[in-house]
């Protein structure tokens, strides 16, 4: 009876302790321009709910106000912290996350990563990289939450731009690690590794900047994390994988981390679909899917 009260009490204290970190791009909430499309928020809502993360990047917020009022409406325990600036097309990003599970103590926008070397600005070129200190309230350990939404595109300028973009982040976390005692990170967001999927420039890009910073890709499983039209105009969609969250091997324990990813890639498995099936997530939410890591 011992060993079984001091069992249960052990996986309490581990359930208790668990972290689930995610990553999701919101398509132009809460309108896309593009498509003519209002964001489904009955829809959206039943998402981030299921993914049920303690704490998750957003990215491509165009209405923040709206976007506020619909985390304290239809995400009951969340609060939401998004960028002042958005870039060129008023891209905000930043936190969502339960507030019996983490503290925000700071909250910070960079925007020397919208156009590196260039004229940086709040409304024009890409978007902030955000960067804020959590508190866990059961452990009171402190963490940084690094929320990225770099460069699009697969022309050879765009993805040096990109890889530039990244030099920046991996300049915070050694900035950090040298000013600051926190030890534990995670960097997560919509990355536009457009030449990650095939393994190609962006997938070693990532291999570096993990490497160099002491990270894991805790979502490098999860196989996909959006869908696009595929160079072709047949409704069939191709899965990739552009967004990622990474977080510091401090934070991860002997019993390792898992990976997952919700909406439409979930229940398409990654593989190629017609868009009429991919269903409403992506039709009249988001091309991407929200991705997870818990350890």
């Amino acid at each position: 009876m011992k060993i079984t009260v001091t069992l249960m009490a052990f996986l309490m204290t581990t359930l208790a302790q668990a972290l689930t970190i995610g990553a999701y791009n919101i398509r132009n909430f809460d309108y896309d321009d593009r498509y003519k499309i209002k964001t489904n928020k009955p829809a959206l809502a039943e998402i981030i709910l299921k993914a049920n993360p303690d704490i998750m990047t957003v990215e491509e917020i165009g209405n923040t106000q709206e976007f506020e009022r619909f985390v304290s409406t239809s995400l009951p325990g969340y609060t939401v912290s998004l960028s002042r600036c958005g870039g060129r097309g008023s891209h905000h990003l930043g936190f969502i996350y339960k507030t019996s599970v983490l503290e925000q103590l700071s909250f910070n926008e960079d925007l020397s990563i919208t156009d590196p070397g260039g004229n940086v600005g709040c409304d024009t070129s890409s978007r902030p990289l955000v960067i804020a200190l959590f508190k866990e309230l059961k452990t009171k350990k402190m963490i940084y939450g690094l929320a990225a939404h770099l460069k699009a595109g697969s022309a050879g300028d765009a993805v040096a731009k990109r890889h530039e973009q990244l030099e920046i982040v991996s300049n915070w976390v050694a900035h950090l690690k040298s000013t600051t005692p926190v030890k534990d990170y995670f960097i997560a967001g919509d990355l536009n590794t457009t030449l990650f999927y095939n393994q190609g420039k962006d997938f070693k890009a990532l291999n570096d900047f993990a490497a160099k910073n002491d990270l894991v890709n805790a979502t490098m499983s999860v196989g996909c994390s959006a869908y696009w039209w595929g160079g072709s105009n047949d409704n069939i969609e191709d899965p990739s994988l552009i967004d990622h969250v990474f977080v510091s091997k401090s934070l991860i324990t002997k019993n390792g981390y898992s990976a997952n990813v919700g909406s439409h890639c979930g229940t398409a498995s990654c593989q190629s679909k017609h868009k009429r099936d991919l269903g409403v997530s992506y039709n009249q939410v988001s091309d991407h899917c929200p991705i997870t890591t818990t350890f």
